[in-house]
Parts: structure tokens; sequence; C-alpha cells
């Protein structure tokens, strides 16, 4: 069977500036011909930059001129077909922001909250705190680390007042920034005032990767217990089982789809003062495929169907290829959606067919075969043809060439002396 498959696909990556990146792809069969796009245009080998040899391809010192869209092309006498995307990006951290040394009160008893805006992170940074001169990298004791960047202190006491500052340290290129100022935190004695929503101050709007874990920060302050309900929809949240309380926030570990909606933090009974922050909440989906290409034949001059139904939140794009290059509308050729008509065809429309859904959150695609029989006393035609191909001395390399027609076409073989008859290798 010459029908090219990808056994494996290059992988998105994100690595330090001047470090090397191998980027992997493997096909059957096993005479298949491998090549690279490059932000969708041909890649040889660069001298010094890429290195391309088969089923790898080597970035020698990553820089902005080499971060992209890498893809694989898998060619045989069939067809070819175009593998999914593998973004290559350089990690990066930005300096935070020059802000004068704040102050922070805290009742003893209560919470404090030591505020941090994290700096710009690819991937996103961790964040670590140094209190009171030693570093502390994870939440511990009567310290959080919010999702947010921010620090939560629980149960303030009188030992916990000092200086902080905090910083943001990236895994990829190992990258550690600090602020330059930090907050200085002062334990008051308890007050009669009741409880207020320390964080967040504004309504939040977000949109989370199905299967994700999340939290939703809600940071009370006040030394006096007091009832904190979180709602959905106008209902309790707690009474479903994903979701549970860690202190003040709310928690899931896996997102569904069916958690999308609107939250309230509510703070106070309904005999007191009542506060509350909400959360505006999106669950994304990535494109999934519940309808995808089949193999189809057809004789010259009929017509063929194909049809590929995906889903996803928000809505993918769909992209229709023939023989891995984007299959343009013509008086023949109707991509419309998620259906493909072709009328009257051809040889020439022979080979593979892909649809590629795509909606940022995720990537899929689907690939059928088109064999299409030639009519009676059809002219012979080149569907595949020799590709130019770039091999180390000594070792082997494999031309191939395929056609049809009716009857069946010879097929014979020049190099630039001429006909090639026979050689002994």
């Amino acid at each position: 069977d010459l029908t090219p498959r990808f056994i494996s696909e290059p992988l998105s990556t994100v690595q330090k500036s001047g470090e090397p990146v191998q980027l992997h792809c493997s096909a059957e069969p096993s005479t298949a011909r491998i090549s690279w796009l490059f932000n969708g245009e041909p890649l040889d080998s660069r001298g010094g930059e890429v290195e391309i040899q088969s089923g790898s391809l080597t970035i020698v010192s990553l820089s902005p001129a080499t971060c992209g869209r890498y893809q694989c092309v898998v060619s045989s006498g069939v067809g070819a077909v175009l593998s999914r995307p593998a973004t290559v990006s350089m990690g990066s951290l930005a300096d935070f922001d020059v802000l004068g040394t704040a102050a922070v009160a805290a009742e003893e008893g209560g919470t404090a909250l030591i505020g941090c805006k994290v700096p710009e992170s690819h991937p996103k940074a961790q964040v670590r705190f140094q209190v009171r001169g030693k570093w502390l990298e994870q939440s511990t004791g009567n310290y959080l680390i919010l999702p947010s960047g921010n620090l939560q202190i629980l149960n303030v006491s009188l030992e916990d007042k000092g200086s902080y500052k905090c910083a943001a340290y990236n895994p990829v290129t190992q990258d550690l920034r600090v602020e330059l100022t930090g907050r200085k935190l002062t334990v008051t004695r308890p007050s009669s005032g009741g409880p207020h929503i320390l964080h967040p101050l504004a309504p939040q709007s977000l949109a989370v990767p199905r299967h994700s874990a999340l939290t939703l920060e809600c940071v009370v302050s006040g030394s006096a217990p007091v009832p904190i309900r979180w709602v959905k929809n106008g209902r309790d949240v707690l009474r479903r089982g994903r979701w549970k309380l860690l202190h003040s926030h709310l928690v899931t570990d896996r997102l569904e789809p069916s958690d999308s909606g609107n939250y309230s933090c509510v703070v106070g009974s309904d005999s007191g003062t009542v506060k509350y922050v909400n959360y505006s909440l999106t669950v994304l989906e990535p494109a999934s495929l519940s309808r995808g290409l089949q193999d189809e034949t057809a004789a010259a001059g009929a017509s063929v169907h194909f049809w590929c139904d995906v889903g996803g939140s928000p809505a993918p794009t769909l992209t229709w290829l023939h023989n891995a290059a984007p299959l343009r509308p013509s008086p023949r050729h109707f991509p419309s959606g998620n259906h493909l008509r072709i009328c009257g065809v051809t040889l020439e429309d022979s080979g593979m067919y892909q649809c590629v859904a795509n909606n940022g959150i995720g990537f899929v695609q689907s690939t059928g075969r088109l064999r299409v029989q030639p009519g009676k006393g059809s002219a012979p035609i080149i569907i595949s043809s020799p590709a130019n191909t770039t091999v180390m001395a000594g070792e082997d390399v494999t031309l191939s060439c395929n056609a049809t027609g009716l009857p069946a076409p010879l097929i014979r073989w020049y190099d630039s002396r001429g006909p090639v008859l026979s050689h002994p290798t």
C-alpha cells in the first residue's frame, strides 16, 4: 500500500534563544519522501541555520528568524499529506514595572494580600516570594501563592510584619526577575469593622480550555469568621461534586463544558451587608471531528463528495487540502464549509484529500484518498513525478513516478545523458 500516512508528527516547543531545536517526522510507506514547510513555504537546508535529514529537522541555533510554524509533507506515488503545524517559539521574560514601595496593612488574625503584577513571560512564569529575606517557592502553612501571582497570608500574626518582594522565574530560559521595591506589611489590632473583598476588585471574565484545573479567587479581609458562599447562575455551586472550597477560593481539578456560566463569591449573611465579586466563565473546547473523510473511487467524469463534520468552541476554521496543497475553488471544485464537491473528476484529481480544523485551542484533521478510474482509451497522465532530493554521498536514493491511462502506460526513465536503459546500481 503506497498511501502516505504519518507515524509521528512534529511537536510544538518553546526553547531558549541560541539553543538547538530538533523536530521529528516519520511516515509509511518506507519509500515515502519527507519534506518540510516553514510558515507555509518549502524549506531546504540553510547553511548554519537549519539542517534537514530524512525525518528530522534541526535548527542549529534558535533565533527570531527561525521561530515560526513548521510542517512536514509526506509524498508517495499516490499523493501527499501535510502534518499538523508545530510552532517553534523562543522563551522570554520581561522586567517588572517600576513601582514605589507600597504599604499593606492587615488586622491581626485576619487576611493579608501582597499583590504581585507578574511580568509577561513565555511560557508562563513561576511566581515566588521573598518573605522577610527568605525565599518562598510554593504555598506552605498560612502562606498561599495564588494562580494570579498574589500572596495571601491567612491568620495574620505580628510575626508576619516586614518586607515582601515577588519574583518571576522562567523555566525555559531559567531567568529570574525580582521586584525592585516590593511591599511592606504592617499588622494592626483587630477592629469591629465588617469584612470586605480584597481581590478581585472588579468583575472577571475568563476563557479556559476544557479539562484544565481552575481556581476562582476570592480574598476576604477581616479577623472575625464570616460566611462565604459561591453561587453559579444563582444556585449553590458546592452541591455539585467537582467543585470544592480552598479557604475562600473555589477550585476544580477538571473543567467541563457544562461549567460555563456566571459565578459569584458572596460574603456576609442575609442579616448583614452582603458583598460579592462576579466571574463570567467560558469553557473552551478544542476542535474535534465527528465525521471524517472516506476513501472514494470514481470513474472519470463522475462527481465526488467529501464530508467533514467538526465542532469546538470557538467554532473552528476548516481548510481543504489536495496532495498537501490548499484546494482553491474552481469551476469543478466547490469547497463549502464541511462539504467538498468535485464535478467531472479527471485523473489529475486523484490523490490525497485532507480537511483540517483549527480553533486555536486544538487541531484536528482527516484524510481520504480519491482513486479515479480512467475512461476508455484515455491518454497517459503522470500523477506524481520524481522530486528533487539531496542525499549524502554513498547513500541509496529512490526516485518514483506514477502514471495512469488506458491501456496502462509504459514508463521510461531519462537522465542528463539520455535514456536510462540499465545501470549496475
